[in-house]
């Protein structure tokens, strides 16, 4: 497993900021910060950023033989986009950091928290007694998207507990864009019988089934790197927490993994994305159900039509 990241600091005017974000995301950047702003794959930017002032941005890299030729070749991205070629961007190596720092950052702002009525996410270094009916799963942070603590997160989870709550809940799910594994693990912790976790970047992976043994749900979680278009099985439920644009894409797929009757919960969605996502959903068999919302943050939930065909 990785263990160390490679910086690349970029100054640029705040009007840039976005764009440049997303091209540096495209070269390869596993997560971007500028100042203290994350800008990683689900935070939006800062709307009050001073668009004719200066920000350094710090794109985070896979660890390289040759850290200056990686910033030779994102400068040369660069200087073929024609709307920056007159800007005075520019762009040097930082200091590599280590997955223990990054971790060790998130201490100061991540602690225990519930979902639903019985769910409970703790860090391994806070103790916590589990009151009657609750349980725990543990999650520490690494450099895989979820803890728990982001919007999208605490929405799917929170959908994830209330359908497995009801009287006909759902007995195997797919986690698409797993991460940490933390919605497979909530779902498997909340009495989900089969779960299995795909994400197609190998380093997710690792961290995702480094949490699945140490919270001994082996059994129940199976991981997997396949694209969801070739991954085998039907599911009762589906949750995808990533970007709007990939929910579209991968539509078709998800009617393919999904029984009749069966669920949907998208999330990753900006609201101001939603109309986007919905009409993008509006001509499959499915039925809609009232949206969630937390801060800018939407998650959709939809249900397969009983008497849908197979795809």
């Amino acid at each position: 497993m990785k263990n160390e990241w490679i910086v690349i600091e970029v100054k640029v005017k705040g009007e840039f900021v976005d764009l440049i974000s997303a091209v540096l995301a495209e070269h390869g950047s596993s997560g971007t910060v500028v100042e203290e702003l994350n800008l990683d794959t689900f935070v939006v930017p800062d709307s009050d950023l001073n668009l004719s002032g200066d920000y350094v941005l710090q794109a985070y890299f896979d660890a390289v033989s040759d850290p200056q030729q990686l910033v030779s070749e994102v400068e040369i991205a660069f200087r073929n986009i024609p709307v920056l070629k007159k800007q005075n961007i520019t762009f040097k190596l930082g200091a590599s950091i280590r997955m223990e720092d990054w971790a060790e950052d998130w201490k100061q702002n991540f602690s225990a928290f519930h979902i639903g009525n019985h769910l409970v996410v703790r860090p391994s270094w806070e103790d916590y007694i589990p009151q009657l009916g609750e349980v725990v799963i543990e999650i520490d942070p690494g450099m895989a998207f979820g803890t728990g603590t982001h919007g999208t997160t605490q929405l799917c989870l929170e959908v994830i507990a209330e359908l497995l709550d009801r009287p006909d809940p759902p007995v195997t799910m797919l986690d698409v864009g797993t991460g940490s594994g933390i919605l497979a693990l909530g779902a498997a912790a909340l009495g989900c019988q089969k779960v299995v976790a795909n994400d197609l970047d190998p380093v997710a992976c690792i961290v995702a089934r480094e949490n699945i043994n140490k919270n001994h749900f082996d059994e129940q979680i199976e991981i997997s790197e396949q694209p969801l278009e070739k991954l085998p099985g039907r599911f009762d439920l589906i949750v995808a927490n990533i970007l709007a644009e990939e929910n579209i894409r991968l539509r078709q797929a998800f009617m393919e993994h999904m029984r009749p009757g069966g669920w949907l919960v998208l999330s990753g969605i900006l609201k101001e994305k939603e109309p986007l996502v919905r009409a993008g959903f509006a001509d499959l068999a499915l039925e809609f159900f009232p949206s969630r919302y937390q801060e800018e943050w939407v998650c959709l939930i939809l249900r397969r039509s009983v008497m849908a065909s197979p795809s």
